[in-house]
């Protein structure tokens, strides 16, 4: 086993808490430890956990099913990522969407990995997941590589999501557009907001300094949009080339104080200790999918799980997640 094993003082840095306050949570059971002798010894992978997973983490070790399947299908994510690459790696037709089969459905949020999950269930092990933020999975959707794209990208001039990004993207293609679920963006903060953040316009201050995300993400989409029509050159904005790849990891960079705001989801910001959430705007995340794939079973199958009051309650159940409408078409050619 290779996995590090950090000590109470080492995980008390990570979390940017007293000691003190590590034991007490592994006395309250929120975080697991192992005795190595008289020592206490804390797996980086459960230290991980917490992290993403805050209070739910208790819930899991302490058996509550519903949680605990919940937790556990997030945790899809890890295995079919690793599984979906390595299959990409050995056999060069596997990325080209309609191949032996398969469905590959794109994006980064958890809640695709449980539809993922469902999805395989229903109609056998040929659902796969490929991770690429919101522009670049429309683009590996035109390209032929996923079969099914998800985005939550903001478009200024309009004020409005996605919509104008498809028509763009994928000309030519007739598709259809569900609705998934809606999410709050907005600034992660240290907490009680030090720095006194309040707008996009104070990133142009020389005392503030981001973390941004990676480009093709809806974030990054976001944040650039945000800066064009504020008129600041993204030169201007210190830490604006720092780049992480997932919410989880801006929020540590604030709380670590490595960064002073980074912009994200409400979710991730209550899975980690020691910033605040200031809201911006609430998204709309839709899934995009070819009219020739639509009316085909195993695509019905996915929007009957989409649509299904049990996957709506087990999203709604993790938190952060507005469902209404889930399911619901907002644009198709099959329309006209």
């Amino acid at each position: 086993m290779s996995e590090k094993l950090l000590t109470a003082k080492e995980a008390a840095e990570i979390l940017k808490v007293r000691k003190n306050t590590v034991y007490d949570m592994i006395k309250r059971g929120d975080l697991k430890a192992s005795k190595l002798g008289k020592q206490l010894r804390i797996r980086q992978g459960d230290l991980e956990f917490y992290i993403q997973y805050g209070s739910q983490a208790k819930v899991y070790q302490e058996g509550n099913s519903e949680q605990k399947n919940n937790i556990e299908k997030v945790e899809f994510e890890r295995n079919t990522q690793n599984r979906t690459e390595k299959n990409v790696m050995a056999n060069p037709g596997f990325g080209q969407a309609g191949m032996c089969d398969q469905i590959i459905i794109c994006g980064q949020d958890m809640v695709l990995d449980l539809l993922a999950n469902r999805l395989n269930q229903c109609i056998g092990e040929n659902v796969f997941r490929s991770y690429k933020g919101s522009y670049n999975a429309l683009y590996a959707m035109y390209q032929g590589e996923v079969n099914v794209a998800t985005a939550h990208l903001w478009h200024g001039k309009t004020n409005s999501y996605n919509i104008p990004y498809i028509s763009s993207m994928l000309p030519g293609t007739d598709l259809v557009v569900l609705h998934l679920l809606k999410r709050k963006q907005g600034f992660y903060v240290q907490k009680g907001n030090p720095k006194n953040i309040q707008s996009f316009e104070d990133l142009k201050r020389s005392d503030i300094t981001i973390v941004n995300r990676e480009p093709g993400s809806g974030v990054r989409v976001l944040i650039d949009e945000k800066l064009r029509q504020a008129g600041i050159p993204t030169q201007e904005v210190n830490g604006y080339q720092d780049i992480v790849s997932s919410h989880l990891e801006a929020a540590a960079a604030v709380n670590r104080g490595d960064a002073d705001v980074a912009v994200g989801s409400e979710k991730h910001s209550l899975s980690v200790p020691g910033i605040d959430f200031l809201f911006i705007q609430e998204e709309s995340y839709d899934m995009v999918i070819r009219k020739e794939d639509f009316l085909k079973k195993p695509y019905q199958k996915m929007i009957e799980i989409i649509r299904s009051s049990e996957y709506q309650k087990e999203v709604a159940g993790l938190g952060g997640y507005n469902v209404e409408n889930m399911g619901k078409i907002i644009y198709s050619d099959l329309i006209q």
